[in-house]
């Protein structure tokens, strides 16, 4: 059973890291969120990141202000390592969300949305081809 207070990562099919957030996090859960998304940059290996919003709802004005700190912090290392980012959104809210959050700081990788996993991982695919990185097989 899934946790719902923490995000999931996924990174079988490295360099594609898929992040699911089940929900809106609680505050612990976003900064653990930040922290395993920091210790990926820390490998020092290039990869795209898929992020799954597609069940977040209203974003915490707190956590927009810490996702802009944390942009800020990790700007160097995700403009070396994050080749794209390609992000599942459904909802207007979250939307609106992630553009506050852009419009103060904009993320230095390409990034594109998505209604749904299959055009998002679509997308990534093209990308890391581009970056020359070779994406591991499902299953």
């Amino acid at each position: 059973m899934p946790a719902f207070d923490r995000a999931a990562f996924d990174d079988s099919r490295w360099p594609l890291l898929h992040l699911w957030l089940p929900g809106t996090l609680p505050s612990h859960g976003h900064e653990e969120c930040l922290g395993t998304l920091a210790g990926y940059l820390g490998r020092g290996e290039r990869f795209l990141l898929l992020v799954d919003l597609s069940r977040i709802g209203l974003v915490p004005i707190e956590q927009r202000w810490r996702q802009v700190e944390w942009f800020e912090q990790h700007e160097r290392a995700l403009r070396e390592r994050v080749v794209g980012s390609a992000i599942i959104l459904m909802s207007p809210i979250v939307r609106l969300s992630l553009s506050a959050i852009l419009f103060f700081k904009p993320l230095p990788v390409p990034l594109a949305t998505f209604p749904h996993l299959t055009a998002a991982e679509a997308w990534a695919a093209e990308r890391l081809q581009e970056a020359g990185l070779t994406q591991a097989s499902r299953g």
